[in-house]
């Protein structure tokens, strides 16, 4: 069953078992447009069972937020024009010029391309696994281009941000909705969260300026514009007291100095994502 956000939009949740982003949908007079591919085939055939239950116009489009294959392993099950930034292209390349048996999935890890979690959803994922070969897209573009659904507009813009360099977002101003994919996330570097503050913070000043009430984010729940500014905070406040801090457990003593209270979890991740141990 999708989530409804507006008459025009809906989802289906992500599941963290197995990796699996939100999968989005925009609903136009004519055509229909998806937000990423889902994470394997049976991911992306779950997908178009319940969007195929509504009886809307044909999905014609299908936008990729970025490479990651989380969110593009699915793109072979799509009938629709597939559309990515260059650079997301030039990526799924590197994930056509390897195979998905055990053996080479092991090798794919050794080279940084896979981590042992992300075999494991894979595994779990795609059943097929000696005969998969995952698509590119069929369009590619640079800067950003908008799609005329009929009644409604999306605006695709490429992005930079501090968990991938070929980002993609998605507006939909008579919505006022936002995908946003994992561009609101860090990097996994050696196992730890991390967030490039020279991308994130000129990037959260790029989202600020669109107007939107509705921000979907790929491994969470859609967020409030009170939610998101909410988020914006902690980060600025986290990365402040990480300047200022040479440990972990001196970012600690000073938030508690400052607010009287223990950090949250939330606070002490971000810190750490900040480069605090």
């Amino acid at each position: 069953m999708l989530e409804k956000i507006t008459d025009r939009i809906y989802y289906m949740k992500n599941s963290d078992e197995t990796d699996r982003p939100v999968l989005g949908l925009v609903i136009g007079d004519d055509f229909c447009l998806i937000v990423d591919a889902g994470n394997s085939p049976k991911h992306a055939n779950e997908f178009k069972i319940e969007i195929d239950k509504m009886g809307l116009p044909p999905v014609k489009f299908l936008v990729l937020t970025h490479h990651h294959w989380d969110h593009t392993f699915g793109l072979n099950e799509w009938d629709s024009i597939s559309i990515a930034n260059s650079k997301t292209s030039n990526y799924l390349n590197m994930y056509r010029g390897i195979k998905y048996d055990d053996k080479s999935l092991e090798l794919a890890k050794s080279k940084g391309i896979f981590n042992d979690f992300s075999i494991k959803c894979l595994k779990a994922e795609i059943t097929d696994r000696e005969n998969f070969l995952p698509e590119n897209v069929n369009l590619s573009f640079d800067g950003e281009m908008k799609i005329d659904l009929g009644g409604v507009i999306c605006e695709i813009h490429q992005i930079v941000s501090p968990h991938t360099d070929d980002s993609t977002i998605l507006y939909i101003p008579e919505e006022k909705t936002l995908f946003l994919g994992d561009c609101i996330y860090g990097r996994t570097i050696q196992g730890n969260n991390h967030f490039d503050a020279n991308l994130l913070f000129p990037m959260i000043q790029i989202i600020e300026e669109y107007d939107a009430e509705y921000y979907v984010c790929s491994h969470e729940s859609v967020c409030s514009r009170e939610e998101i500014v909410s988020y914006w905070e902690q980060l600025n406040l986290s990365y402040a007291i990480a300047k200022r801090c040479s440990s972990l457990e001196e970012g600690v003593v000073a938030y508690k100095k400052q607010f009287d209270i223990e950090p949250s979890n939330d606070m002490v991740f971000f810190m750490k994502s900040f480069g605090l141990r």
